[in-house]
């Protein structure tokens, strides 16, 4: 079973979220973000998928179809880890970002859907994980809601099941004093029976990721996750020092050596390896067990949980998956019968590879031009 042929492809899919009207695809108002579908057949007809997002996804798709393909054509499907090291050794020898590991990352992905597929396991089984489910946290606190509309979604939440809520801050023009008060009405909302994850995606400097910090110490926060530009390990390291508050990061880190320094300045309490965006299963376990040595456990973030539950269900330290309000329509216009979280928790298919039917329609109707 070799790689013959690889077809890729740019999509977009919006999401109603509860308790508005509008369809939304992340917390920036706007058009929805695209996302690259991957198609990688072999010799022998089978097919595998591999997802990447988001950034420019259509470079991203004629690297996959005019640079990977020739390196990879005739290299065995079944040895994913082989395949990255020759196709990185080639294109990306000095670790670069961006294009290329978002290729490398579907292409990865696409590999072991077809080695699961071959062996008659799932991907998670093929990591390593015997559990049959993974605990599940909702991102819910989208900017578009008012305070009063994002203390409802979050008692809704609570009600449906998830002890554990992610809402989004650093982008209100009221700036870190707003976020302070709309984290008081969440925490107020749903009292002692959930806590609460406040995402800055990158968003603050040092000093209003620390002054929101001191500001929400007596709220139940679980985890302050990615609070400043750059993720800087130095910057992340100080704050948890000076504040004593746990953080989290990595969600659409791409280099390992960024994982390696969050980890040796203990930056971080959760790292947060995204398979569409680190190098596919075959990085994020590296990195997983680079975390494990050192007692980090990994959460999913950035979305995409129907393909990091393998990550979480595979790796010893699998933790998290996270089910993101803002991205559900992806998975709904995707795939055919997936599963769905229930009171907090996710059900892994028990199908070989990834485990996920693609919906041909669903592809047709999200496909942008090229």
């Amino acid at each position: 079973m070799r790689v013959d042929r690889i077809e890729a492809s740019v999509h977009a899919v919006a999401s109603k979220i509860p308790l508005l009207d509008q369809e939304i695809e992340d917390y920036r108002d706007g058009p929805p973000r695209p996302f690259v579908v991957c198609r990688l057949t072999t010799d022998d007809g089978r097919v595998g998928y591999g997802f990447t997002g988001r950034f420019l996804a259509r470079q991203v798709v004629r690297a996959l179809k005019e640079d990977v393909l020739p390196v990879v054509r005739g290299m065995s499907a079944t040895d994913p880890e082989v395949v990255q090291q020759a196709l990185l050794g080639k294109l990306n020898p000095r670790n670069m970002t961006g294009v290329i590991m978002a290729a490398a990352s579907a292409l990865d992905i696409a590999l072991w859907d077809l080695k699961g597929q071959a062996e008659g396991r799932s991907v998670a089984n093929l990591l390593g994980g015997t559990g049959r489910s993974v605990p599940v946290y909702l991102t819910f606190g989208m900017p578009q809601y008012d305070r009063e509309k994002l203390a409802e979604a979050a008692r809704q939440a609570v009600g449906n099941g998830y002890r554990l809520l992610k809402m989004v801050v650093a982008v209100d023009l009221g700036g870190w004093q707003e976020d302070a008060c709309r984290i008081q009405a969440v925490a107020d909302a749903v009292g002692n029976k959930a806590e609460i994850i406040i995402d800055a995606n990158e968003g603050f400097s040092e000093e209003h990721a620390r002054l929101l910090a001191r500001e929400v110490a007596d709220c139940p926060i679980a985890w302050f996750e990615e609070p400043v530009h750059g993720n800087d390990p130095a910057t992340l390291a100080r704050l948890r020092e000076d504040t004593g508050i746990r953080t989290g990061a990595g969600q659409m880190e791409a280099d390992p050596r960024i994982f390696q320094m969050l980890l040796e300045q203990g930056a971080v309490d959760v790292l947060q390896p995204n398979v569409l965006y680190c190098g596919g299963f075959t990085r994020a376990m590296q990195i997983a067990r680079r975390a494990e040595n050192m007692s980090v456990r990994i959460a999913n973030g950035a979305g995409w949980p129907l393909i990091n539950m393998h990550l979480i269900a595979g790796a010893a330290n699998g933790w998290l998956l996270e089910h993101h309000v803002a991205q559900s329509g992806i998975e709904s216009a995707l795939f055919v019968d997936q599963p769905y979280p229930v009171d907090g928790s996710l059900t892994i298919p028990e199908k070989p590879g990834l485990g996920l039917q693609m919906n041909q329609s669903g592809l047709d109707a999200t496909r942008l031009e090229d």
